[in-house]
């Protein structure tokens, strides 16, 4: 094992490659009820693209202050509150 750790750690560019962050994708989770999701989707068909074209038209605009976050419920904020992804 330590022969195979030397011989591999002497790439630095495949270990860089990892390491970049601006190339990595992350994935959203939204937790909504069966009702809910038929809901959005009835005002909303694309629901999926709508969410995109929202995160990007707020990332598009100039900073806004940023007003107070609410959880939605108990469970969400226990599970991930402090997640830094």
């Amino acid at each position: 094992m330590q022969k195979l750790c030397a011989t591999r750690m002497g790439s630095t560019a495949t270990i860089t490659r990892m390491l970049n962050t601006e190339s990595a994708t992350r994935t959203l989770t939204i937790v909504l009820s069966e009702s809910e999701w038929r809901e959005l989707r009835a005002q909303e068909p694309d629901a999926i693209g709508w969410l995109q074209a929202q995160i990007r038209k707020r990332l598009d605009s100039p900073a806004a202050p940023q007003r107070p976050y609410s959880v939605p419920s108990a469970a969400t904020a226990d599970s991930w509150w402090g997640d830094d992804y």
